[in-house]
């Protein structure tokens, strides 16, 4: 007990919380509940003392919180956890209402007593659900974005194709790349290997993970480095040949091919 305190002052304290705070036993029971005073954000959980989480939520959510309990409860330290909990959640309540999910924020952490004679954790939930909705906008405008930016390189590629009258092949057999002026580059494996996926997405940008997919399956680790091995000996190659195919790399999403590129697989180019 804090000495400058006295019991009741000490729970105005706990009361005053502006997150509420649970105390949880192992199956489930509330056993006290402090703070959650914003009513902006929650509830009046008070009700809920001397409740199992079965009398109050749905019996796959309940048992989902146990199994929580049951985790922090078994790994010790504070875990935090973030869930969410709807109308559809909660027994008792109109589905027909806003089906919207709150999100919250779990710190949860193990007590060093039990209560009741069970063991129990101390589980504080912040109202999170402004930040998860800030995320979930900004993914969405990423994603538009990402799209916007992948028409544009289309767009980009299919003008300097069609302003270039240079026309490129790749023949797979002989693995070398050549152009109608003449130009002639011999590859490796893995550059050819590139190149055809590239060439593929026709003017699309490919991220590079796609490209490790593609070009080294059933490899379980990350190729990055020989990707950018053969991208960057490739690209020698081409400056070394003064050749114009040029094959740009956009930052945080991979690499678009800016020229059409025909593949040969036959023998001959």
């Amino acid at each position: 007990m804090i000495d400058f305190l006295s019991a009741s002052q000490l729970l105005a304290v706990l009361a005053s919380l502006p997150d509420p705070v649970f105390l949880l036993t192992r199956s489930g029971r509330y056993a006290a509940i402090f703070g959650g005073t914003d009513a902006c954000y929650y509830h009046d959980g008070s009700r809920l003392v001397g409740k199992s989480l079965r009398d109050v939520l749905k019996p796959a959510k309940a048992d989902w919180f146990l199994s929580e309990i049951a985790r922090v409860l078994a790994e010790g330290g504070l875990q935090i956890i973030e869930y969410a909990l709807s109308g559809g959640d909660i027994l008792g309540l109109d589905e027909r209402g806003p089906s919207d999910p709150i999100w919250f924020e779990g710190r949860v952490q193990k007590l060093n007593f039990q209560i009741n004679d069970e063991d129990a954790v101390l589980w504080v939930a912040s109202n999170i659900t402004h930040r998860i909705n800030i995320e979930s906008q900004l993914s969405d405008a990423m994603r538009r974005e990402r799209e916007a930016i992948d028409i544009l390189w289309r767009r980009i590629a299919s003008a300097r194709t069609e302003s270039v009258e240079t026309h490129w092949a790749i023949n797979v057999a002989q693995a070398r790349l050549t152009c109608s002026k003449g130009n002639s580059i011999d590859l490796t494996a893995n550059e050819v290997l590139l190149l055809i996926c590239l060439a593929e997405a026709e003017g699309t940008v490919v991220s590079k993970d796609l490209l490790c997919a593609r070009m080294f399956p059933g490899e379980e680790t990350s190729e990055h480095e020989k990707i950018n091995v053969a991208l960057s000996r490739m690209r020698l190659k081409l400056k070394k040949k003064q050749c114009d195919l040029v094959v740009r790399s956009v930052f945080g999403r991979g690499l678009v091919l800016m020229q059409k590129v025909r593949i040969v697989y036959s023998g001959r180019s």
